[in-house]
């Protein structure tokens, strides 16, 4: 399964209160530290778990955001963590393993999830 997604930057206009929808303590931690992006990372952020959703062939309500965590390698390349719906989701599809890209311009950015 594939789930792309793309996410204008300018579009997100809350940054903060759209965080604490989504994001998990790790995912807060590592947007924070990126002041003077802040907005590209969080735009990326739900770019990530909207392409999750698509992959998993679900609609956002039906799996928490908070279900889905993005995480970082030391090298910077990202990985996806999947909780409780999302796990078992995945689980039924009798997935393997799932991979993520993102990619970053000045007014948009853009994810990619396989899951095979």
């Amino acid at each position: 399964m594939i789930g792309f997604d793309l996410q204008e930057v300018a579009e997100i206009k809350d940054e903060d209160k759209l965080l604490s929808k989504i994001a998990l303590e790790g995912e807060i931690a590592y947007v924070e530290r990126f002041k003077q992006d802040k907005k590209q990372k969080v735009a990326s952020l739900w770019a990530v778990k909207e392409a999750v959703f698509k992959a998993l062939d679900v609609k956002a309500g039906n799996i928490s955001f908070k279900e889905i965590e993005l995480c970082h390698k030391e090298s910077g390349a990202p990985f996806i963590k999947l909780y409780g719906k999302a796990k078992q989701r995945f689980e039924q599809l009798n997935a393997a393993k799932i991979e993520v890209s993102i990619s970053h311009q000045k007014t948009v950015v853009g994810a990619i999830v396989i899951i095979a």
